[in-house]
């Protein structure tokens, strides 16, 4: 049963007779509930629905924090989870006549500006009692990182169908970057993944990145005032 908390020209949730009351963004609506619902479970219903739900699922990954990172504006009418909702779907493959989401087509996600970073390939491997992923020297040198910012990875993992952002201390390209994975990967998983970057010390989940450069805003200066 619904309930109104704020009178009935307030919003409410739930069910109150024929309507539906219910939020989006912020913004409380109102539905009336059909004449009547068919709900037939067809062959290819039941596949769509499956779809969404591997797409939903695969959104949910990500925290609120990490969304904000990889997406610092979005667009009017929608929110960082439709947007990456949408960059999923442009992935999506027909798999022994099943429609899936094909992380191996994914590039980069995010919206901001682009810098040069190719999608690597990579087995997950135990190095020393921790699970990582490698990246060749040449490969992290190529990316322009400034000195001193350190190394992050935005990573798929194939074998799982997970998506995971990932810090590392690693500021030095010479040596090749392993990029350590946790309880999100286990040991021969295929992942693809790509470098990008954050000044050393930052919040990385706070700052705008993914496949795109982090800017720094020149700091701003307050006005003057003239105490008497």
């Amino acid at each position: 049963m619904g309930k109104i908390n704020q009178g009935i020209l307030g919003g409410f949730k739930g069910k109150v007779g024929t309507v539906i009351g219910a939020s989006w963004n912020g913004i409380a609506y109102m539905k009336g509930l059909p004449q009547s619902q068919k709900d037939p479970k067809t062959a290819a219903q039941m596949a769509q629905r499956s779809y969404f739900t591997e797409i939903q699922r695969l959104v949910s990954q990500l925290t609120t924090e990490q969304l904000a990172s990889l997406y610092p504006s979005v667009t009017s009418g929608k929110t960082r989870r439709n947007m990456l909702t949408h960059q999923l779907a442009a992935a999506a493959a027909i798999v022994d006549d099943v429609k899936t989401v094909d992380l191996s087509l994914m590039e980069g996600i995010g919206s901001g500006e682009r810098i040069g970073s190719p999608m690597l390939e990579s087995l997950v491997s135990d190095t020393n009692g921790v699970l990582d992923i490698y990246a060749e020297p040449e490969v992290a040198a190529s990316i322009g990182k400034p000195e001193g910012a350190n190394f992050l990875a935005v990573a798929y993992n194939l074998t799982q169908k997970r998506i995971g952002i990932f810090n590392t201390e690693v500021t030095d390209p010479s040596m090749g970057v392993e990029i350590p994975v946790g309880s999100w990967a286990e040991e021969g998983d295929s992942v693809r993944f790509y470098l990008t970057y954050a000044a050393s010390g930052e919040n990385v989940y706070l700052r705008g990145f993914g496949s795109f450069i982090i800017k720094t805003r020149p700091e701003k200066i307050g006005r003057k005032i003239n105490k008497t």
